[in-house]
């Protein structure tokens, strides 16, 4: 005998019993075929022997395997008809799975045979768990139902048998066997069946642990081809020997181009060291949990939390086992949210969260800027509303805004005034807005504050400077402009109203005499004197150098008007002591009603301003009622305002240009003069338009219009040669609001380069807040203009203020230039103007050159350029271009 010594795990044990079970039961077998008397083993029925025995061990069917049980015992047993049924899942009913000799149809009259004792023999053997021995069915009142079936297949007896497996206490179906005739069973024929009921309990048994197998299997394969992470694994060397799609999709890769490479081209450089001794934990059977960073095969990093299992067979490991998990965009998210935290703590904004869900909105969190903004500290506003900040004079207007936003759950943009810890107000630029969750529900609000009180003072500077004139801080002409066309809307719903129009009589002596300073102060307590007098509902305002106009409303008659404007030239009469020097002034005051017709108020000052001028023929200290024989002269200026309007709209003017020669008589740019081609008249000259257009303030988009003709025409001229073009400004355009952002943008539009436009304006715009004036000059100058005063020397001009204004030209007057070789006086002038402006680097055009002695005077005392009739008289662009062609 040979003796085999097996080592077998679980798995085989039911294997290693059928075989042990079917050896036993061919055993009884030989052994029954050897007691019977006249028994002979016949081919057939060794064939089913050898048939059963190897079904058992061949991976056949579930079906196969019963139905070689069956024939088993069909071969032993005369005339035995066996039947294998199983119960369904819930052990409700029989269904037949196994019969090679029975008929199909009988099998499927069977089916879903009920599990219940007295149903037949299957059904009482499945339910009692024990054997339903009937030698005749029809004398059996279980089968009473199934009459009709067991003389269809005339069929008698019915040894049915209810089969277990291990750990089932329910039957799990039945091993029956059929006969044709009354019978009940031998002894050795039901030791048979037993054997093979029980071979046929292990094949099912086996069938069911193969299921639960394939099926723990399938289970476990899915963890790892299906898992939405990367997992792989290692053999001992660290090379990888299966990787699911997570893995794939990960590296970027198929999976041929992983499998049996080292895990070292997943690791950065900077990790690998500490992934080996991660890896070498595992390999001695320790659980690793550790983070890397991957890049995958095109070079995109991944931030990666990698658990490494050792994989352990029989006691030994045999190579790990990996799960990455990807928090790239985790880590990106919680990059974002401390940058975001970092941002929103060095903010130079302050910013608070409220809780929207709870009553009265309590603050839960405020940056260190509305702490340093507010003056309040965490602690002091941590639970607590923010209307904290607000005050007494807070707006209830805006107060209420911001209530009905938070209700509302809606954006408010608004500026408040708020108040510090300290009681200090500030100006509080605010935004509030709603934070919403998921479900699109308001959960907190977020306030974003910024501390504006500086832009607010300074806005409401300029709007005063806006307004007002900024040596006396009376109003303005603007602010008058204004108020007047405001009280002309309701004139109706106001009596009668009177304009004084009051000018000093010997200002300008006094003025050029002891200097600006001084005069400045004089003008400075005369507006203190009349303001005193004229107190609201009345008005008073700086029209212009040492000029007042006055609105009055409050008096009902003439008396009482003409009294107001006595006690007036009498406060200006009292002396006046600036420095311990005294000095004494008189005015001139011209007065009109609004009884008079008007189309437009500022007609009101026009008159007055007549009426001021009649008062002065008559001496100092004088009064003058406008009347109606001054309405020649105003009507005249009426007709010219409307006339001009027409021009301005219907386009009538035109640019003339003369040249401004160098001392070499070259073209060194050209001047742009405006004139007024009326349908009717003709060429109006500048000098009959001009003063009443800047009497009514036409002038501006007349400047408006020179500028950008001129800014036209010398992108033509540009072409010829001439590269530069003068342009007058009227002092008017520097007290409008927006006289740079005008300039600018016509700048822009055309494209205009440092140099191209010359800005000249004459010393008269200089004669009031110089300060003012320098500031918007250098901006011009930051434009890229350049800068020339006209007609120097013609007007009040101090030498010192080329020291102040950013010039870089001047233009000295024709007086100085006529006949300058000849007049001494002259002469000298202009050689101190040449001499004085080449040191300070400024350029110097001479005005009125018409003769060649003239022109030969100033070339040889270095005189930068000329213009003049010597070279060229004004004249239209079109001839300009062909005057320099035909040079």
């Amino acid at each position: 005998m040979y003796f085999v010594t097996l080592a077998f795990s679980s798995t085989w044990l039911p294997l290693i019993l059928i075989l042990m079970l079917a050896t036993g039961l061919i055993i009884a077998i030989y052994a029954w075929r050897r007691a019977s008397d006249d028994a002979v083993v016949t081919k057939n029925q060794l064939n089913a022997q050898y048939r059963t025995l190897n079904s058992v061990v061949k991976f056949k069917s579930l079906e196969d395997k019963l139905d070689d049980v069956c024939s088993l015992i069909e071969s032993q047993i005369d005339d035995a008809l066996c039947s294998v049924m199983l119960a369904d899942d819930k052990y409700e009913s029989l269904i037949p799975i196994a019969s090679p000799q029975l008929p199909q149809s009988f099998l499927l009259s069977l089916k879903n045979l009920p599990i219940a004792d007295g149903v037949g023999g299957c059904g009482t053997a499945a339910a009692t768990g024990k054997a339903v021995i009937v030698p005749d069915m029809l004398e059996d009142p279980r089968f009473d139902q199934f009459h009709d079936l067991i003389h269809g297949y005339d069929l008698r007896a019915c040894w049915s048998h209810p089969i277990f497996i291990s750990e089932s206490k329910k039957a799990v179906g039945t091993f029956a066997v059929y006969f044709r005739k009354v019978r009940e069973p031998k002894e050795d024929e039901l030791d048979l069946i037993l054997r093979s009921r029980d071979l046929a309990a292990l094949i099912i048994e086996q069938h069911q642990q193969k299921i639960k197998r394939e099926r723990f299997e399938q289970q476990n394969r899915s963890l790892f081809t299906h898992n939405p992470e990367a997992v792989f694994t290692f053999d001992l060397e660290g090379h990888f020997t299966s990787v699911n799609k997570a893995t794939c999709e990960l590296m970027k890769c198929s999976e041929n181009e992983l499998l049996n490479q080292h895990y070292s081209v997943a690791v950065t450089e900077q990790d690998l060291a500490r992934t080996d001794e991660h890896f070498y934990a595992a390999r001695r059977g320790i659980p690793q949990r550790y983070e890397i960073l991957t890049p995958d095969m095109q070079g995109n990093i991944h931030y990666l939390h990698v658990t490494n299992m050792p994989i352990i067979v029989d006691g030994q490991v045999t190579g790990v086992h990996g799960i990455a998990l990807d928090l790239t965009r985790e880590k990106q998210h919680e990059e974002r949210a401390k940058i975001l935290e970092r941002s929103v703590e060095s903010s130079t904004h302050g910013l608070l969260i409220s809780d929207a869900r709870a009553d009265d909105f309590p603050t839960i969190y405020v940056n260190p800027a509305f702490e340093r903004i507010t003056g309040y500290s965490k602690e002091d506003i941590i639970g607590k509303n923010c209307r904290i900040l607000q005050g007494p004079d807070t707006d209830q207007k805006v107060r209420q805004a911001i209530h009905n936003a938070l209700e509302q759950q809606t954006e408010i943009s608004t500026i408040i005034k708020n108040y510090k810890k300290d009681g200090t107000p500030f100006w509080n630029e605010l935004l509030i807005s709603p934070v919403k969750d998921d479900n699109d529900n308001v959960t907190h609000f977020i306030g974003l504050q910024n501390d504006i009180t500086e832009r607010i003072q300074r806005q409401e500077t300029l709007e005063f400077h806006a307004s007002h004139d900024p040596l006396t801080h009376l109003k303005n002409r603007s602010a008058l402009e204004r108020y007047l066309t405001s009280w002309a809307k309701n004139k109706d719903q106001i009596s009668n109203t009177y304009i004084l129009f009051i000018d000093l009589d010997g200002f300008k002596p006094i003025n050029d005499s002891l200097g600006h300073e001084f005069g400045d102060q004089i003008l400075v307590e005369t507006a203190q004197r009349l303001n005193s007098e004229i107190v609201e509902p009345n008005m008073l305002a700086r029209f212009g150098g040492d000029e007042f106009v006055a609105v009055i409303q409050d008096l009902t008659d003439s008396h009482q008007v003409e009294a107001l404007a006595r006690k007036l030239l009498e406060r200006v009469a009292e002396s006046y002591k600036v420095d311990d020097i005294e000095v004494s002034l008189s005015a001139a005051i011209g007065i009109t009603s609004s009884q008079e017709s008007f189309k437009h108020p500022m007609e009101l000052i026009q008159r007055a301003d007549i009426a001021m001028y009649e008062a002065k023929k008559r001496g100092g200290s004088y009064i003058y009622w406008h009347t109606a024989e001054l309405n020649t002269n105003i009507d005249q200026q009426v007709a010219v305002r409307a006339q001009l309007q027409d021009a301005i709209l219907q386009n009538q003017f035109e640019l003339f240009y003369q040249p401004i020669m160098s001392h070499d008589n070259n073209i060194g740019g050209v001047e742009a003069l405006i004139r007024w081609k009326h349908p009717i008249k003709g060429y109006v000259s500048p000098a009959e338009f001009i003063p009443v257009a800047e009497r009514t303030g036409q002038i501006i988009p007349i400047s408006e219009w020179v500028l950008n003709r001129a800014c036209t025409d010398i992108q033509e001229l540009k072409r010829f040669g001439i590269n530069s073009v003068s342009v007058n400004f009227s002092p008017i355009q520097f007290y409008r609001e927006d006289f740079v952002e005008k300039i600018a943008e016509t700048l822009k539009h055309h494209n205009i380069q440092p140099g191209e436009i010359t800005v000249e304006i004459t010393e008269n715009v200089l004669v009031h807040d110089t300060d003012h004036i320098t500031e918007l000059l250098n901006e011009l100058r930051q434009l890229g203009l350049d800068v020339a005063i006209d007609d120097f020397g013609s007007g009040f001009a101090s030498l010192r203020y080329l020291n102040m204004l950013p010039v870089n030209k001047l233009k000295i007057d024709r007086s100085f230039t006529g006949n300058i070789h000849q007049n001494k006086h002259n002469a000298a002038i202009t050689r101190g103007i040449l001499g004085m402006t080449t040191e300070m680097e400024i350029e110097v055009v001479a005005e009125g050159v018409e003769t060649d002695e003239e022109y030969q005077y100033l070339r040889e005392h270095k005189c930068d350029f000329m213009q003049g009739y010597l070279f060229c008289r004004p004249i239209p662009i079109k001839e300009l271009i062909e005057w320099v062609k035909n040079r």
